[in-house]
């Protein structure tokens, strides 16, 4: 943890023991030794005593046992006060000063009253919402302090508390940031920014400052890599796509993470001025072999729609740390419908001029149409003669001519509508008949 503490520095001086002889005379000992706040907002502590005139010592001791260390040392000629120090923190402590003679011999010392260097409690994140832009919104609690000297000379009511978001990290190469609420806070917004990014709840008092875990607001990527370019009728609509958050802190290493799985829902609506509606629901998981965080569809074409993919606001959390997205979505793709061939063709492939040749033609949607059989003259499509379609199935029977050829043939469905749906006009795969 990094604490930051603006201190008036005092050279310290080490403690040599000095023999003296047993007659001799030790100094006076220092009187009302007291603790006070010179700067409590830059963490400097102002101590006074009084004495005779001598230089003096100053340490600093803990009542847990922390050993005893070297606050201060003053002059004789100076005036009996220093500003400054830097004692541990959460601890309880008192200062003792002692007068020195120009031989080195310490008087016995006296302290100050007792006082806690209780730093405020660690808070601890309890929601954090992504939202647009790259903003961020948290909330936090912190733990309770129990002031272990009421009252003592250090106490302020209430301290100089300072509550702050942060964000960055320099030894990832991110710029830093440091946005002031109010003291006493607990809910704030770090403003709009590039992500991905790592904040934290800074709290500081006149001791020092402390933490939160991070929480890690990163950019949720969504995108399409696989939209066929039409749908068939009643058949499986594959749409392939990518979802995962975006880790790169640190510029160099940059990968999809997609936590325990990003949930994927699928839209549709038949036209701008339409609605969304829930087409499906997927989960994006990673492929550990190429790092892909895929998801496939596995809807049914119905007629011609607008789709769009869209994941919600997403949080993972462990233990204390988080990792927060805001919502996504991809822009609209239309794809359109054609009609689905269950059977088309001849009942034969050769037949002599004048035999009878039927034709079957099995569609889907079963719609009531007349589809056209048409056949090539190896440059155009003509048009050879209608089937007429009765809930998508129609036949029809002619006689074969033109000795000696071999004629491509095809059938086309005109567009039509199912459940308010457009289904494009749509041609068949070709098939082909050898006259002899």
């Amino acid at each position: 943890m990094r604490r930051s503490f603006a201190v008036v520095a005092v050279a310290g001086v080490a403690c040599v023991g000095v023999q003296v002889p047993a007659w001799a005379a030790v100094p006076t000992a220092p009187t009302d030794v007291q603790v006070g706040w010179s700067d409590a907002a830059a963490g400097l502590v102002r101590t006074s005593w009084t004495d005779t005139g001598e230089a003096n010592k100053l340490r600093i001791e803990y009542k847990d046992g922390t050993p005893t260390a070297d606050w201060a040392t003053r002059k004789a000629s100076l005036p009996n006060e220093v500003i400054g120090g830097q004692p541990l923190f959460n601890k309880i402590a008192r200062i003792r000063v002692v007068s020195v003679d120009t031989a080195g011999a310490e008087s016995t010392a006296a302290v100050s009253p007792w006082f806690d260097t209780n730093l405020l409690g660690q808070p601890t994140v309890t929601a954090a919402t992504a939202l647009p832009g790259g903003a961020l919104r948290l909330a936090w609690k912190r733990t309770a302090v129990t002031d272990s000297t009421p009252n003592d000379p250090l106490d302020l009511a209430p301290g100089p508390e300072t509550v702050n978001l942060k964000v960055g990290m320099p030894h990832y190469d991110m710029p830093e940031a440091v946005f002031p609420q109010p003291a006493g806070a607990s809910t704030g917004v770090v403003p709009a920014r590039a992500l991905p990014y790592p904040a934290f709840v800074q709290l500081r008092n006149e001791w020092g400052t402390v933490w939160s875990r991070y929480v890690m607001a990163s950019d949720m990527k969504l995108f399409l890599r696989k939209v066929p370019a039409y749908g068939q009728y009643g058949r499986p609509l594959v749409i392939e796509g990518q979802a995962g958050q975006d880790s790169c802190l640190d510029r160099d290493y940059c990968r999809l993470w997609q936590g325990a799985g990003v949930p994927v829902t699928m839209q549709a609506r038949p036209s701008k001025t339409k609605p969304w509606q829930y087409a499906g629901h997927y989960t994006a998981y990673a492929d550990t072999i190429y790092d892909n965080v895929g998801f496939e569809t596995a809807g049914v074409a119905v007629g011609g729609r607008e789709y769009r993919f869209y994941v919600p606001a997403w949080t993972y959390r462990y233990k204390d740390e988080w990792d927060v997205s805001a919502a996504v979505s991809t822009t609209a793709r239309y794809i359109p419908t054609q009609s689905y061939f269950r059977v088309v063709g001849f009942n034969t492939f050769t037949a002599k001029v004048g035999q009878a040749v039927k034709a079957t033609v099995d569609v889907q949607p079963a719609g009531t149409v007349k589809a056209d059989l048409q056949w090539s003259d190896g440059k155009t499509w003509r048009h050879g003669a209608y089937i007429p379609l009765t809930k998508g199935k129609g036949t029809l029977t002619l006689k074969a001519s033109g000795r000696g050829t071999t004629r491509s043939w095809r059938v086309v469905v005109p567009k039509m509508s199912m459940n308010g749906l457009p289904i494009v006009a749509t041609a068949s795969r070709t098939f082909k008949l050898t006259v002899r």
